[in-house]
């Protein structure tokens, strides 16, 4: 799962527990004031890991986001009583700043825009959007200075642009 989501940290669950290893756990342990530790704690392959309540994950995941990481969140996709074997999961979401959908990790004051760049044969697009309102708009200008006002007047949270 870690290499679908290299750019995350995942949230790996297991039981009432997500947890996080290798690189991810060495980051976030400290961020988020948990205990690193690891698994085969004494040996000379020992794993590094940290780990969070499942029920308490939002606010994690919210103090994670607010220090510019993303976040991978992996589930049990089939029940262990009757999984053969290993228990399949899969990324069921990922959390960026601008795609924040807990309301408790929302400010409702103010808007969490998610923003699309494209200059394409001397004109500017912006597309912007809060989907936990479901408020968008959409501004286009061939005249850059205009473009940048538009863009600037936003309290745009993350802002997406072609490689």
């Amino acid at each position: 799962m870690k290499a679908r989501y290299p750019d995350c940290i995942l949230f790996f669950r297991m039981g009432d527990f997500y947890e996080m290893f290798f690189e991810d756990a060495v980051t976030a342990a400290p961020v988020l004031e948990i205990a690193l530790t690891s698994r085969n704690k004494n040996s000379e392959d020992a794993i590094p890991l940290c780990g969070v309540p499942y029920h308490a994950a939002s606010g994690y995941i919210a103090r994670l986001i607010a220090r510019g990481f993303k976040v991978a969140v992996c589930e049990q996709t089939e029940d262990p009583r009757e999984a053969k074997g290993v228990v399949k999961r899969e990324v069921v979401r990922v959390v960026t700043p601008g795609l924040v959908l807990d309301a408790e990790n929302l400010d409702a004051k103010q808007n969490n825009y998610l923003g699309a760049l494209q200059v394409r044969e001397g004109r500017y697009g912006l597309a912007v959007v809060d989907i936990s309102t479901g408020e968008f708009q959409v501004a286009e200008s061939a005249e850059r200075e205009v473009f940048l006002a538009e863009a600037a007047g936003r309290e745009i949270r993350e802002l997406l642009i072609p490689e």
